[in-house]
């Protein structure tokens, strides 16, 4: 609250003029003066000036043709499904009340209307109906496209509507937000002409789109539940390395602990918002062609999950190989964490590398890091490092014509006869004996020394 007792966070109706005048200036000159607007009000017409919307505008652009709204509404079934019994309602509850209710997607474009049958024709004339869009940058300032670019629930007035045919409406939306993970799917707004104005209509908008959201995630519990009865019948068929179990949208529903495992050993941590990064052209279909699957996941381990013509989700059926190539040894340092390691050396392969700074790397101490690390490579760290450096001198002595005192201080050795030393002891010759090899392609077997464990 203000010192004179009135909410930022509402249009103050007696402004109209002053608001309208930094309009204005913000036209004319390309600025405001201080607190004249709401900073969210003056934060859009920025937006909106920034992205070239026209200020002139009189309504939204044409809406979609009949044959596009039709695949919009199919696209978008789910989120217009759940919010039929509110519709229904509204239908009823804001006859006669000057105002109207809208349902739209994620982007602004008009789902659903209903409400006062005099508002809905009046809507028409802006263009404030089925196919349109609201947009923010593309029917600038407006509580729709407003609340879909700040994320959260929004009331415009009046004059704080960007465009000068908006002028004469009122308008309050708030998101629907998939409960699960926060997504917005959509937006649910209240318009009538600014005559109708009411600071009630926000929370009652809002309350729409949370009993909307409440609507969803109930769905999508039920699916769920459809989908873990379906796993553990599947489950008791076959001989698999791991069953993980994702929704419609590819988000991790459950994983045994077959697939935990498998999984942690390449470090990939299952959390319960895990969600694999799956944007498919078919929705809830990760199968589908054109879906961007993880690099460890293969297309022909998912299994769709379909019942009575609805999808639930996704099955994910690790394959037994998989299982046992990604084991590791009980009490050896996880795989993933020895690839930090491995990735530490190599950046840092012309520097002290010691034990504490791997075992940092590891995120581990360095007691059991040393131990850990003998039992998933079968050397010490100390031994690695050496075979690191030596395998990057080599390539250095193969490849340049560096002098050995230069190679020796780029991978890492204190001076040409500890690198001469250490050279040999890993491959049974001399670093100039090497080279000479190199260079005439006689690199005997006894050169290729040094290599276990460096593939890790």
């Amino acid at each position: 609250m203000t010192r004179d007792g009135s909410d930022p966070s509402s249009p103050d109706v007696a402004q109209e003029r002053r608001v309208m005048i930094q309009w204005d200036r913000l036209l004319s000159m390309g600025e405001l003066d201080g607190n004249a607007v709401r900073p969210l009000v003056g934060d859009s017409w920025v937006r909106c000036v920034s992205s070239g919307v026209d200020p002139a505008r009189t309504s939204a652009s044409t809406p979609l043709p009949e044959d596009g709204l039709q695949a919009l509404l199919e696209r978008e079934s789910e989120l217009v499904g759940a919010s039929g019994p509110i519709m229904a309602q509204a239908r009823d509850s804001l006859s006669d009340s000057g105002t109207i209710m809208l349902l739209t997607d994620p982007s602004g474009l008009i789902l659903e209307t209903e409400g006062d049958l005099s508002t809905l024709d009046a809507a028409e004339r802006i263009r404030l109906i089925k196919g349109a869009n609201w947009n923010e940058l593309s029917t600038g300032t407006n509580a729709i496209g407003t609340a879909l670019s700040a994320r959260g629930p929004v009331q415009i007035h009046g004059s704080e509507h960007f465009c000068a045919g908006i002028k004469g409406w009122t308008c309050s939306a708030a998101p629907v937000r998939d409960l699960t993970d926060g997504t917005i799917l959509g937006a649910l707004d209240i318009s009538g002409q600014k005559s109708a104005f009411n600071s009630h209509l926000l929370p009652f908008a809002m309350a729409a789109a949370d009993r909307i959201a409440a609507a969803l995630a109930c769905r999508e519990m039920q699916r769920r539940a459809r989908l873990l009865e379906y796993a553990l019948g599947r489950q008791s068929r076959i001989a698999c390395g791991g069953l993980i179990l994702l929704d419609r949208k590819g988000r991790l529903v459950k994983a045994d602990a077959r697939a935990g495992l498998a999984l942690a050993a390449i470090g990939i941590e299952l959390e319960p918002q895990s969600t694999f990064l799956m944007e498919p052209a078919n929705p809830g279909f990760p199968g589908h062609v054109g879906s961007k699957l993880p690099d460890w996941l293969q297309p022909d381990w998912i299994e769709p999950v379909v019942e009575g013509g609805e999808r639930l989700g996704t099955v994910v059926i690790l394959p037994e190989w998989f299982h046992q190539r990604v084991a590791f040894v009980h009490g050896a340092l996880p795989r993933y964490k020895l690839r930090r390691v491995v990735e530490f050396i190599d950046a840092h392969i012309d520097q002290p590398i010691s034990l504490e700074n791997l075992a940092a790397a590891a995120a581990v101490s360095p007691f059991h890091f040393h131990r850990q690390f003998k039992k998933a490579t079968e050397m010490t760290p100390h031994q690695y490092v050496i075979q690191m450096r030596v395998k990057r001198a080599r390539s250095l002595l193969a490849q340049s014509d560096l002098p050995l005192v230069e190679i020796a201080a780029r991978v890492g050795f204190s001076d040409q006869s500890q690198f001469s030393n250490n050279f040999r002891k890993c491959t049974s010759v001399t670093p100039k004996a090497y080279r000479t090899a190199a260079m005439n392609g006689i690199l005997t077997s006894d050169t290729q020394l040094g290599e276990r464990g460096l593939q890790a």
